[in-house]
Formats: structure tokens, sequence, C-alpha cells
């Protein structure tokens, strides 16, 4: 999954509904967020993480803005 030009997960095993994507077995690219690798990643509509567990429970929600390692990088890219 890319965002503004900036790679953020990867995953082979993407399921897509009419509120979310969801990305099974991720992998992340940013440093930040390889403590979620391998679990299950839900992008909503607005751009909101939710990160599933393996018991099916939401362990965090966030907004990829939020994080610092990605806005570094989409500032560096896009400087204001």
């Amino acid at each position: 999954m890319e965002l503004f030009g900036i790679k953020v997960l990867e995953s082979n095993w993407i399921d897509i509904n009419e509120e979310s994507i969801q990305y099974n077995e991720v992998e992340f690219l940013l440093e930040s967020l390889a403590k979620y690798n391998d679990m299950t990643i839900e992008i909503q509509n607005d751009w909101k993480l939710k990160v599933w567990n393996g018991d099916n429970e939401v362990i965090d929600e966030f907004y990829l803005i939020e994080n610092d390692e990605f806005r570094e990088k989409l500032y560096r890219k896009y400087p204001l």
C-alpha cells in the first residue's frame, strides 16, 4: 500500500469491502510500525488504520499522519 508516493506496507492477501480495505499478514515498510508486522491492518475510508491481533481484537487505531516517521517522509517529499 502506497500513500502520496510513500510505500507504507506490503501484503499478499487483501480483502475489500464498502467500508474498508483489510491487509492481512502485513509487512510494514516504516520501521516505527514494524511492531505490527504479521498482523491484520484495516484501513477505513477516512484513512484510519485499525490493527487487529491474532485473537481478532483491535489493539490499536491511528491515522497515518499521526506517525512521526510517515509525516517526516511526507514533508521531505512535499516541503511546505
